[in-house]
Formats: structure tokens, sequence, C-alpha cells
């Protein structure tokens, strides 16, 4: 269980440093030429990682 959740951990941090990195992995090998994530879902991203991340230190400080 510890294993899992310090794999969560990593790739939420990861999401919340590198949200661009996310989305190349999912959308960015679908289009050619120059294409970039919107402001928008950059945020979104980014306060959903936060989000999660406070949920799991709760979890595990519970």
């Amino acid at each position: 269980m510890k294993t899992l959740f310090f794999i969560f951990m990593v790739l939420c941090m990861i999401n919340l440093c590198f949200p661009k990195f996310g989305w190349y992995l999912r959308y960015g090998w679908l289009v050619h030429g120059e294409s970039e994530p919107s402001k928008s879902y950059m945020v979104m991203v980014r306060m959903s990682s936060l989000f999660m991340l406070l949920i799991a230190f709760t979890l595990a400080m519970a």
C-alpha cells in the first residue's frame, strides 16, 4: 500500500510541476505540428493535482 501511495504522490508532483508533460503523453502525440495546451488546461491540471495531493496527505495522516 505504501508503494502505491508513493507512486501516486510522485505522479501528482510531476503533474503539478510539469503539466505539459501529461498533455504531451495524452494528446501531444496525436497532433502534428506546433500545438500547446491552453492556459486554462494548465491551471485546471495544477489545481486538480494540488487537490489530489492534499487529499492523499490527509488520508495518509489519518
